[in-house]
């Protein structure tokens, strides 16, 4: 059995993941910031597909190891993951920045 992250990574993880699904599904739902919450809705599940079945082939390494090494190798699907997890995080400081307006 290959060895694993600890599991309060793990999550950690999907609570980002299921929090900002959530979030952009109330963004829809509110009519705001329509196009770069319907982004994350499409984005979101792709990045959790994207790092499980990469991840299955990564012999003796733990999931962070091997996202690390496949990103100093340029593998495709690893630079994709982050430039969605980039997008993501502007995706939050959009949200923040419009809550903030709001007020």
């Amino acid at each position: 059995m290959s060895p694993t992250v600890p599991f309060w990574i793990v999550a950690i993880f999907y609570l980002f993941i299921i929090i900002s699904f959530s979030m952009a599904i109330r963004m829809i739902i509110k009519k705001q910031l329509l196009i770069s919450s319907l982004i994350s809705i499409v984005l979101i599940p792709l990045s959790t597909i994207l790092l499980v079945f990469s991840s299955i082939g990564r012999g003796n390494q733990n999931e962070f190891e091997y996202f690390i090494n496949s990103v100093r190798e340029f593998e495709l699907w690893a630079w994709l993951w982050l430039v969605i997890f980039a997008y993501l995080l502007y995706w939050w400081y959009l949200v923040f920045r419009y809550k903030k307006q709001e007020k």
